[in-house]
């Protein structure tokens, strides 16, 4: 068992089922000297979707971590997400999703709203298109995602959509998707 012990966890421990912890916070603190950029990001944005932390609670720590290795990486990765609805996501991609389509310009789409009466991931209501987002334990139902499509298109509008990974390894794939008036096309 390796155990590390610091003088500077005042005020960044917890209690989590009787065994005292890091905070979320310092954790991320800590991870971002030691992690890929990919990984630290992926670290921020579960922690702020899972609701364990806010962008302005690690912002606000950075001031303590101040001259700490992995502070000016955790102040960039905490600077792509601003302005990006990370609560309102369900999954890494959707909001991979929306740094690939801010960083590549598109007007951000609205995010888990409902669209005909039933939740789109990714729609823009003025060009009346959706981009589902397919993986993890949301699309299990391959029935679901058809029967939510048929409504949306019987509502006029275009439903398109990318898998998971793709987000991640293919963004110009959703990118295509995104752009106006480009025919469906399969994943």
């Amino acid at each position: 068992m390796l155990v590390f012990r610091s003088s500077t966890l005042d005020d960044a421990t917890t209690v989590r089922r009787g065994i005292p912890i890091t905070s979320v916070v310092r954790t991320l603190l800590d991870l971002a000297a030691h992690v890929s950029d990919r990984a630290l990001r992926r670290a921020i944005r579960e922690a702020v979707r899972l609701d364990l932390t806010t962008l302005v609670a690690i912002a606000d720590a950075l001031g303590t971590g101040r001259g700490r290795r992995g502070t000016a990486r955790l102040a960039s990765a905490i600077a792509s997400y601003s302005g990006l609805p990370l609560e309102r996501s369900r999954s890494g991609a959707e909001v991979r999703a929306l740094e690939v389509l801010r960083d590549a310009g598109f007007l951000l789409p609205r995010l888990k709203r409902n669209v005909a009466g039933e939740e789109a991931d990714l729609s823009w209501p003025a060009r009346r298109l959706i981009i589902e987002v397919d993986g993890g334990p949301f699309h299990l139902d391959a029935g679901e995602d058809a029967r939510k499509e048929a409504i949306w298109e019987r509502a006029g509008w275009t439903v398109r959509r990318i898998d998971a990974d793709l987000v991640y390894d293919d963004p110009d794939r959703l990118l295509a998707l995104a752009m106006p008036n480009v025919p469906r096309s399969p994943l």
